[in-house]
């Protein structure tokens, strides 16, 4: 078989971009695979192409509401008609419609949590599958163990649809997020496609603040200067918002904030206003920009530190998807980790909670630990953690438990909470010494990945005396006007779930 003829019918590209005819070659000779390669070179295309040739479905993980809909709408644009995502944009009877008629879907997109639903399961399970995909598979590891612990149970899901190949991507994983990936989604003899993380047209600038309002004004002036379009980073949505108010103040035009506690309108209306350059600058939480199919973003600012090095990869790797010259810029303040320290300490339970949920105080009669746990006081992604393993070992609807095995839960799961905040507490560890050290910036994120060090590179970074001015340009003139926001809505949000 010619790839090479059935990509260029399909795509119209004479040929392939590093990883992806190795990959759909290993998925049509019948292996899993885990593929890791770099944003913007074309992960989408791989599952595509492999599932048209497989001439079967494929059921495809996704993390994000937002991020579905763009790529189902790209799917579209390319030809795949028969592609739909079941998520809560679609009302009970748009939902029902669409599974009375599953067969007819080639590509179906999903969250981990939709597939909690057991009618939604059953009506799954039901039709055969070539394909089953993990995208940003890399949310296994940092999201699954508490974030979102139902990326977990995939490999159930997987069992139970007879086990269709598997494909797991991602753009950035050290070699133990590796390991999660193919453990979790127990992908037991995969062919494994690792590929450099490095993108060499995203020239890499750290600054460093010991005063915020000057950072403050630093933002305001790269964002007078730099050509976009861009995205701005921050750790809080009252930061996001905030920095939007200093830039309209200075009369910086085509700017609008992004985080979660948007409703799903809001935060669609806005994706689609950037990736349709109707607004020039997004400043957003890590809420903001997974999967956003915009090749020409010049520049991605950090305002404050990411908690994690993978993290920092996955956000700047959004600019430059056009392998033209691009800029990520970190304003480093000595406390912008102490968020994330923060939250490392809160979002998961303490000692004493854990004890407190098994000890004889709420031992009330007719009590399940699923009731009990509203009784602890934990935090949203505590509850969740919890609900978890008591599911896991088997506990979450029950009433007791006998002493030693009770002993030993507690000790197991006290034991899982201390590992995984060590774990967290190294990341941010990791990311400060590489944001305040004197060294070269790209070569010091490549060493954190086991990547050996690049060659030279006029375009590196500020270590390596690339001088940001480079990426500096006249802004275009936008319209800020939405007025009609409202139809504009209706019209992103078309209704072409039948089609």
């Amino acid at each position: 078989m010619q790839l090479e003829a059935t990509l260029k019918e399909l795509y119209g590209f004479s040929s392939f971009r590093s990883g992806q005819k190795e990959i759909i070659t290993d998925l049509l000779s019948g292996h899993d695979v885990l593929g890791m390669l770099p944003t913007g070179t074309g992960k989408t295309l791989i599952y595509q192409m492999a599932a048209h040739l497989l001439k079967g479905r494929a059921l495809i993980i996704s993390p994000l509401v937002s991020l579905m809909e763009d790529q189902v709408d790209q799917f579209k644009q390319a030809g795949f008609k028969r592609t739909i995502a079941l998520n809560s944009f679609l009302d009970q009877s748009e939902k029902q419609s669409i599974l009375k008629r599953i067969q007819d879907y080639q590509f179906v997109f999903v969250s981990p949590e939709i597939l909690q639903n057991s009618y939604i399961r059953s009506i799954l399970l039901s039709v055969s599958w070539s394909l089953f995909v993990v995208d940003e598979a890399h949310c296994i590891s940092q999201w699954g163990h508490e974030f979102r612990p139902f990326y977990l149970e995939l490999a159930d899901m997987k069992k139970a649809m007879g086990d269709p190949i598997c494909l797991a991507l991602t753009a950035t994983a050290t070699h133990k997020v590796q390991n999660d990936i193919l453990h979790h989604l127990d992908m037991k003899n995969a062919e494994i496609h690792i590929h450099s993380v490095n993108r060499p047209n995203i020239s890499i600038f750290v600054e460093c603040f010991d005063d915020h309002d000057q950072k403050v004004g630093r933002a305001v002036n790269l964002v007078q200067q730099l050509k976009g379009p861009g995205i701005i980073y921050t750790n809080t949505r009252n930061a996001a918002e905030l920095l939007v108010k200093r830039f309209q103040d200075h009369e910086i035009e085509g700017v609008a904030f992004y985080h979660g506690g948007m409703n799903a309108d809001e935060r669609l209306l806005v994706q689609k206003q950037f990736l349709e350059s109707q607004l020039n600058i997004i400043v957003c939480t890590n809420a903001f920009g997974m999967g956003i199919n915009k090749s020409d973003i010049r520049f991605v600012i950090h305002f404050h530190t990411p908690s994690t090095i993978e993290g920092y990869i996955q956000e700047i790797g959004r600019a430059g998807r056009d392998t033209e010259p691009s800029a990520a810029v970190l304003l480093y303040h000595p406390a912008d980790l102490e968020i994330p320290y923060h939250f490392i300490d809160q979002e998961l339970p303490d000692s004493v909670q854990v004890d407190y949920l098994f000890s004889d105080h709420i031992q009330l009669k007719g009590n399940t630990y699923a009731e009990k746990l509203k009784l602890v006081g934990l935090s949203e992604t505590g509850q969740r953690f919890m609900e978890y393993h008591l599911k896991k070992a088997g506990i979450l609807h029950e009433e007791n438990l006998d002493v030693h095995e009770k002993n030993a839960l507690i000790s197991k799961i006290k034991f899982t909470i201390e590992s995984r905040k060590a774990d967290k507490i190294e990341s941010l560890k990791a990311i400060e010494k590489w944001a305040t050290n004197n060294e070269c910036k790209r070569s010091g994120l490549l060493k954190y990945f086991g990547e050996p060090v690049p060659e030279p590179n006029l375009m590196c970074c500020g270590h390596c005396k690339t001088d940001l001015s480079y990426f500096y340009g006249k802004q275009a003139s936008f319209n800020t006007s939405y007025e009609l926001w409202e139809d504009e809505l209706k019209r992103l949000l078309r209704q072409e779930v039948y089609n």
